[in-house]
């Protein structure tokens, strides 16, 4: 029977916890975000004010390292969810993927980011001339949906081992047959990351770039917690993250290895 939303969700927790070494790739990205955070509260604290070209070489630096940290991720989980995998997944495996896949996800990235600004700001901007809302309006919900058929492309790309052309084009199919359920997971794992309904890994924004701003872009569940407990907030909030940030990147993995292997091919 086909497995729906909750399940999905609910059979990612009790995987983790039976292979907790996937933690290892949360606590790597919530380091980063530890990075990116001191460097946003330490130029709010008047330090030195970084040029144009500063900022655009320190998102690319932290979209490249972001991007490595996905690839390793990704094939962790990868591994668990494989029923033709015989070995135990073990750290080595997270550098494993960072080796094989991580320049390809930093380079279909930047080839997303590009697409998206050459089309979309453009528009945005034409049709913000005209004093349209309505139009703004149409033309937003336009991105996020291209956008969300495009939203697999980095696990189909590290579990079938595919270029990064084919991933895409693999992503929209699959998208097109399962559309709510992706639409639903995305929801879920915006709640329990930062926020971002693009972008399945949480830590890292669209298309995995990421900017030290992105660091502050917690979701409502992370900012309710800090607003009531304070200081400690940040602590238990990070320690959430650990393990919240591998089951927004589970439930994926999942849902694709799932439905193809049940329904073949999506090419």
């Amino acid at each position: 029977m086909k497995k729906g939303l909750f399940q999905y969700i609910g059979d990612s927790f009790k995987i983790l916890f039976n292979n907790r070494v996937l933690l290892f790739a949360g606590l790597m990205e919530v380091l980063l975000m530890g990075v990116a955070l001191l460097m946003v509260l330490g130029g709010a604290a008047g330090g030195p004010r970084a040029g144009i070209f500063s900022v655009i070489l320190l998102v690319a630096v932290m979209g490249l390292i972001a991007s490595f940290m996905l690839a390793g991720k990704i094939h962790m989980t990868k591994k668990v969810y494989d029923p033709d995998e015989e070995e135990p997944v073990e750290v080595g495996d997270y550098f494993e993927g960072m080796k094989h896949f991580g320049l390809k996800i930093f380079g279909g990235s930047m080839f997303l980011i590009v697409c998206s600004l050459l089309v979309f700001v453009p528009l945005i901007f034409i049709l913000a001339r005209t004093g349209s809302v309505f139009l703004i309006i149409i033309a937003v919900f336009a991105l996020v949906a291209v956008l969300i058929f495009v939203t697999l492309w980095d696990t189909i790309l590290v579990v079938d081992d595919i270029d990064v052309a084919s991933a895409f084009g693999d992503s929209i199919s699959f998208v097109k047959a399962n559309f709510w359920i992706v639409l639903g997971l995305n929801i879920f794992a915006s709640l329990i990351t930062t926020g971002d309904i693009l972008d399945p890994s949480g830590l890292i924004g669209n298309g995995q770039e990421v900017g030290v701003g992105n660091a502050m872009d917690l979701s409502i569940l992370y900012q309710w917690i800090i607003n009531i407990f304070g200081p400690i907030g940040w602590l238990i909030s990070m320690l959430m993250l650990i393990v919240l940030s591998v089951i927004a990147t589970m439930v994926f993995v999942d849902l694709y290895m799932d439905r193809r292997d049940r329904y073949g091919s999506f090419s």
